[in-house]
């Protein structure tokens, strides 16, 4: 009976040595270089009911990021605009104003997916002074890779702060989300990751919670994200209508011009 278990426990040992031995290990980065132009097509489906009342909208819109020569090596310079925008509400007419024409938001970017010198201009004034520091997130939410290589079945965590100031003496916007990146598989030069979201908001008079999930992949050859997919359910959880919620479904996709 020793001898047995001496076999099976010595058999175990090769089992792990073996299993860890061919795990293989994938080190992510991003490889934006000068002149490379891509292009976001962004759908989004958000509906809403709060204090009785539901609402729905549709949101289609185009983002289109330069790349440029960035400030020192390993470091590029990414311009973003929206193009196009176009949005229905419920059974509307399609409303296609794009109140971020003319708008240039900019970043420094590492090849980890460090941000720095987050910068805008252009488009309206109005709307600058309390868009523009919203769009940090939503314009270069690309999370920064962690500096050791990963294996199927790691995680990665991206934490994104956004702050908008408050009109005529209001609170503002305050927000922290926390995405959770799994990596699911690796195949054919691409690689899967499944996403989880959670984010806190403070707005005036409200405090609201959301939670969600989602799928997103990774082109390794190109070094950029092509897919995006995700589902989120927010509810206020205290303030001005408490008890109401908003679903979010989204989908952006990535193409190199």
């Amino acid at each position: 009976m020793r001898r047995l278990y001496v076999t099976l426990f010595g058999l175990l040992v090769v089992i792990t040595w073996v299993a860890s031995a061919s795990a293989k290990d994938y080190r992510f980065q991003y490889k934006l270089k000068a002149g490379d132009v891509w292009v976001a097509k962004d759908i989004s489906q958000v509906r809403t009911e709060v204090m009785g009342t539901k609402s729905s909208t549709r949101t289609k819109r185009t983002i289109v990021y330069k790349v440029k020569r960035g400030p020192k090596r390993g470091w590029v310079t990414v311009e973003a605009t929206i193009k196009s925008q176009a949005s229905r509400t419920d059974n509307g007419p399609m409303n296609r104003g794009n109140s971020m024409a003319g708008m240039i938001f900019r970043v420094d970017m590492h090849k980890s997916g460090e941000i720095r010198n987050y910068k805008f201009s252009g488009g309206n004034s109005q709307t600058a002074q309390y868009i523009g520091p919203v769009m940090k997130v939503a314009m270069f939410g690309f999370p920064e890779f962690p500096a050791d290589p990963l294996q199927v079945g790691d995680e990665f965590d991206a934490v994104l702060r956004m702050e908008m100031p408050g009109i005529k003496g209001t609170r503002g916007v305050q927000s922290i989300t926390k995405f959770t990146y799994t990596l699911e598989d690796v195949s054919k030069g691409f690689a899967y990751f499944s996403v989880k979201q959670r984010t806190k908001i403070k707005a005036s008079g409200m405090d609201i919670k959301d939670a969600g999930k989602g799928e997103a992949v990774f082109d390794i050859k190109e070094g950029m994200w092509i897919e995006l997919e995700t589902k989120s359910r927010s509810r206020v959880a205290a303030g001005i209508g408490s008890g109401g919620y908003t679903l979010r479904v989204s989908k952006m996709t990535m193409k190199k011009l």
